[in-house]
């Protein structure tokens, strides 16, 4: 009876060891969260709104509101990313408080992954944002809607 005590107890550290390497060894999923930029507009009688984004890594994507999708349009060159990110950065959108929604509205937004870092709107007839902001979200919108 004592052999059988002893081989059972071999078995089972070998088991259990076994079972702490096996776990120990797994691939972790290293799924990293990456950062967009959105730029929009729309509103109005149909409520449409029309939105591009690029991520981090240059990727630009089209906002597909039916589905609650973003679809891949192109890749941003090298030096394009780098001027709109510098660009985001010096203006300060990412702690930009502004929440003034109109019948047609604007918008620039950061998100990290599906959360929303910070969203600035504007449209409303009583409120006029500065003028930096108006020439950025023209030319990111015009930048990325041109690689459609």
């Amino acid at each position: 009876m004592k052999v059988y005590k002893q081989s059972f107890y071999f078995f089972a550290a070998i088991l259990l060891v076994g079972l702490i390497y096996s776990c120990a060894s797994m691939p972790v999923s290293n799924t990293a969260i990456v950062k967009r930029y959105a730029v929009g507009e729309g509103g109005g009688f149909t409520g449409a709104y029309t939105e591009f984004s690029f991520s981090e890594d240059g990727k630009v994507y089209k906002r597909d509101f039916n589905y609650q999708r973003d679809v891949f349009i192109k890749q941003l060159s090298e030096a394009d990313l780098i001027y709109f990110i510098n660009k985001i950065n010096n203006l300060g959108i990412q702690t930009i408080d502004i929440n003034e929604p109109g019948n047609m509205s604007k918008y620039i937004e950061i998100r990290e992954g599906e959360t929303s870092l910070n969203k600035i709107v504007w449209g409303s007839n009583t409120y006029y944002p500065p003028n930096n902001l108006l020439e950025f979200h023209q030319e990111l919108y015009k930048k990325l809607s041109a690689l459609e």
